[in-house]
């Protein structure tokens, strides 16, 4: 026969033997309060956890690379499934990841493309626009600065292949990005095309400085 259960109601019971389950319920009803105290942490946390690892999560701008669009120390929300649901677009700012740690970089060539820049000269010889060229037809880029436009020379620094008559084929499921500071940024001029798998995300908000708070161009 099972043993029957105590409780406090039962009149037959010692002193204490009620003062022992008076214990029983106080450490109860203790554990459950402790219980409820912390379970709105550990939800939180949790969807944080959720949010940073698939959704999005925050990035510091390091140097000047993508001066004047971007500052260096610079913190904005990078977002992981834009690359999955919208796809890498041209001018995008992207963040990659490389075995020198992550680059913030804006998208210039897509996969199978062949992107060019071509130098514009004066009466004297300098020097005075860069034109990008991409499959052979001309597409602006207008978030450059006045300093970068007048320097279209910058852009053919490290692969002066990207200002010859040919150009620079971009593989299959291969990204050509490069710093908006073209005279001082390493990008795939330098470490080549970027893959698909190593790009992590879009960034486009800056939420730090407040100064600076908004949407970059």
């Amino acid at each position: 026969m099972a043993k029957k259960k105590k409780n406090l109601d039962d009149e037959n019971l010692t002193n204490e033997e009620r003062e022992e389950l008076k214990k029983e319920e106080q450490t109860k009803y203790a554990k459950k309060d402790i219980f409820l105290d912390v379970a709105p942490y550990l939800i939180i946390i949790f969807f944080v956890i959720i949010i940073r690892t698939f959704i999005c999560s925050p990035v510091t701008v390091n140097g000047t690379s993508m001066y004047p669009t971007l500052h260096d120390g610079d913190y904005m929300l990078l977002y992981k499934l834009t690359k999955k649901f919208r796809g890498i677009r041209r001018f995008d700012i992207v963040v990659v990841n490389t075995k020198s740690g992550r680059l913030v970089k804006r998208v210039i060539g897509l996969p199978g493309e062949n992107i060019r820049y071509e130098v514009k000269k004066n009466e004297s010889g300098e020097p005075t626009e860069g034109i990008l060229y991409v499959n052979g037809k001309k597409v602006d880029e207008d978030f450059f600065g006045d300093d970068a436009k007048s320097n279209p020379l910058q852009t053919c620094v490290n692969n002066p292949d990207i200002c010859s008559e040919s150009g620079v084929n971009v593989p299959e499921n291969e990204y050509y990005v490069m710093g908006d500071n073209r005279g001082n940024s390493t990008d795939s001029r330098i470490i080549g095309t970027v893959s698909y798998d190593s790009i992590l995300g879009t960034t486009n908000v800056i939420l730090y400085p407040f100064s600076r708070i908004g949407k970059a161009k």
